[in-house]
């Protein structure tokens, strides 16, 4: 069978790795990169076996994702606001907590980012909430003086 045979080749070819020097990076990453590509391979044939269909992969297709929004909604009401303000900050605590724990981290500068984000959005919050609060005294005294 096909997927036997891709399995048998990327086993052997995962055997040979030991046979590289220690300090041998690229000669093993080509090797790597084979027994990736096998296997990749091997998991279409078997999905072609057990479910009778070609698997759709998305190992070549990058996913798009809309990106993040820098600005609050308009629009929303004092509880809205008030959640979406908590949730920010719960967020906000998180990466911090990251950024503490894992300063060295390879994620470290899209962490600090999304901190600015998230910092800049609490702060549109912030001042979303003080207007709608302004407003709403404004709306009572207006309306007592009537």
């Amino acid at each position: 069978m096909e997927a036997e045979r891709l399995h048998r080749e990327a086993a052997l070819l995962s055997n040979t790795l030991a046979d590289f020097a220690e300090n041998d990076v690229a000669g093993r990453k080509a090797v790597v990169d084979q027994i990736i590509d096998l296997r990749e391979r091997w998991k279409d044939v078997r999905y072609q076996i057990d479910h009778g269909q070609p698997r759709q992969s998305n190992r070549y297709v990058p996913v798009n994702r809309p990106p993040k929004p820098t600005e609050i909604r308009t629009g929303m009401t004092e509880a809205e606001i008030r959640s979406e303000l908590s949730k920010t900050r719960v967020n906000i605590s998180k990466y911090k907590a990251k950024l503490a724990d894992n300063p060295d981290s390879v994620k470290t500068e899209k962490w600090e980012q999304e901190l600015a984000r998230l910092e800049a959005i609490r702060e549109q919050y912030d001042t979303e909430l003080i207007r709608l609060t302004y407003e709403t005294a404004q709306q009572v005294s207006g309306e007592g003086a009537g």
